[in-house]
């Protein structure tokens, strides 16, 4: 009977830890992925007059402690498409913006909220001076 009742016990305390350790599948890596989205572009674009200046990525971040109670800033998706847009020099906004939500586990002591960017950074052409113009 006592051993009944100790496997009982460990049965519901090993599925309790299991359920609120969030239970990640070990093969992702970058946390559990939520919320995977594709825009356009990270603001109105009026012109096609404008350079694709490489791929960059931003992201903004938020720290739960006990998994409950927010302990820094909120996710802010502006910080996020800013810090992807200033790592490339001349850099003006993003298109083809790819976003999604992690979240890591710190068990005990909380979990993390992590919203990623990825895009392409465009800026404005070049001003062409007249001695390339001429050179042309």
């Amino acid at each position: 009977m006592i051993l009944l009742r100790s496997i009982i016990l460990f049965c519901f305390l090993f599925f309790t830890m299991y359920s609120c350790s969030g239970s990640f599948n070990r093969a992702d890596v970058g946390g559990r992925v939520t919320s995977t989205q594709l825009i356009d572009s990270a603001s109105i674009i009026r012109s096609k007059d404008y350079m694709e200046l490489g791929v960059s990525s931003g992201e903004s971040s938020v720290f739960f402690l006990f998994g409950l109670i927010p302990v820094t800033n909120p996710l802010n998706m502006d910080y996020a498409l800013s810090e992807a847009v200033q790592k490339i020099p001349g850099g003006k906004s993003l298109i083809k913006v790819k976003y999604w939500q992690e979240t890591h586990l710190f068990f005990p002591v909380g979990t993390i909220s992590v919203l990623k960017v990825k895009g392409t950074v465009i800026g404005s052409p070049s001003p062409v001076t007249p001695n390339e113009a001429g050179k042309r």
